[in-house]
Formats: C-alpha cells, structure tokens, sequence
C-alpha cells in the first residue's frame, strides 16, 4: 500500500499548538460507540498543547483510553518519561488508571514491551478502537521509537516490540501493526532541523524509516510550523 502524505503548514509553533489542542480536545470528547482509544507521542511538541489542554479544564469522555507510540526505558518518575509528562494532563481530563494502557517500564526492557503488546491486545481485541494518533519525526527520519527498517521487520506480528539502543535508553514502540489501526494519524514537526526530513518523506518516502512504519497506513497528515520562534 502505498501511503499518501498531506502536509499543512502552520506559520508560528504557538498556531500549531492551537491546533494541536483543538484537534485533541474534540477528540477527548468523543461519544460514540464503544472505546476510544488516542495515542499520544513523546518529545517536546507537544508538551504545550498538553498545557493548553489543562487550561481550558476539559473533561474527557469515559469512553477514552490514552496509549503512547513509545516509550524510554526508564522509571515512570524520571523526567524523560513520556508517561511521566502526561501525568498533569491525565489528571486534568479526569482519566483514571484504568483508562490509561501504559509501558510498564519498571520491568525490564522484554518484559515491559510483552506486557505492552498484550495490554494493547486486550484493548483491540476487546472492541476499542483508535480513533486519532499523533506521532513524532526525528531528524533521522524515526517516528515512535522505531529507528530503522530493521527496527519496523522485527515488529511485525505484534504491537509493542524492543527496541534496544547502543546509546542508552532503550525503547519500547508501538509497531506498524498498531499504526494501522489508528483512523486519523498525524504527525507533529517543529523546528528548522525538522524541515528537509519532512522534505525527504513526501519526495521520497522510501529513504525514510517513518514512511516504513507507516506503510500500512493509506492517509497522514504532516502538521508542520515552518517559523520557530525567537
């Protein structure tokens, strides 16, 4: 399947986090049917859009599950945990734990992505769906965690896999399996380093790791503020 890349430009980060908001907070409230269930990323993007998200006091659904594309092998508690970043915004929709399908990264690396795997099984098989993913782009090209092809193989089959890093932390990813089950997936990039990689994955997809993880996905969206700020 050959995957279509929409790209929408936003002139500053603070339009895009606008946005980001906007878009997450309608689907926060999403009724229908039965589970919902919104994958959030990691990294800096985003972090604003959780805070506007705060401010403006909304309440989840109960019907919403939040899942992470990856996660750092590290404690819950430690800053560079994406679990850990969100905790003020779970608090703040009034999400409890059992809404919440975490990497339980306190196991050793194996383990947490098993555990993860089936945890997002359960949830799949279960009758939830995904109803809007956002996804991260490194200037490598990676998204999720999965930094190469061979990281994207050695996740076939399954929805969680690891991902062992020469240069510590490890990883633990969500996997295309996962990817293609999301309705609405959407990548966030800010900054002028990000510019010629998003470049690369709308011209030539196939040089780029995130476009192998997304090969099952027919539609993403590249949300993009071409301006930083000063």
């Amino acid at each position: 399947m050959m995957t279509a890349f929409h790209l929408t430009k936003f002139p500053t980060p603070d339009e895009l986090t606008l946005a980001v908001t906007d878009c997450l907070g309608d689907a926060l409230r999403d009724e229908d049917g039965g589970r919902v269930g919104i994958l959030l990323p990691g990294g800096t993007t985003p972090v604003a859009a959780y805070q506007e998200l705060c401010r403006r006091k909304i309440v989840a659904s109960g019907k919403i599950t939040i899942l992470y594309s990856d996660e750092r092998h590290v404690s819950p508690d430690a800053p560079e945990s994406n679990y850990g970043m969100t905790r003020p915004l779970l608090k703040s929709l009034s999400i409890p734990d059992d809404r919440v399908i975490r990497v339980h990264a306190e196991l050793d690396l194996a383990a947490a992505a098993e555990r993860y795997h089936r945890d997002l099984e359960r949830f799949l098989e279960g009758g939830g769906r995904l109803s809007l993913g956002f996804l991260g782009l490194g200037q490598d090209g990676h998204t999720a965690s999965l930094f190469t092809p061979a990281d994207v193989e050695r996740g076939q089959g399954r929805y969680a896999v690891a991902v062992p890093r020469a240069k510590k932390p490890d990883r633990i990813s969500v996997t295309p399996g996962l990817l293609r089950r999301i309705e609405r997936v959407i990548i966030l990039v800010s900054g002028p380093d990000k510019r010629e990689i998003v470049e690369k994955l709308i011209r030539t997809p196939h040089e780029v790791t995130a476009a192998h993880a997304l090969r099952d996905v027919p539609d993403v969206e590249i949300w993009q503020a071409v301006k930083s700020e000063a």
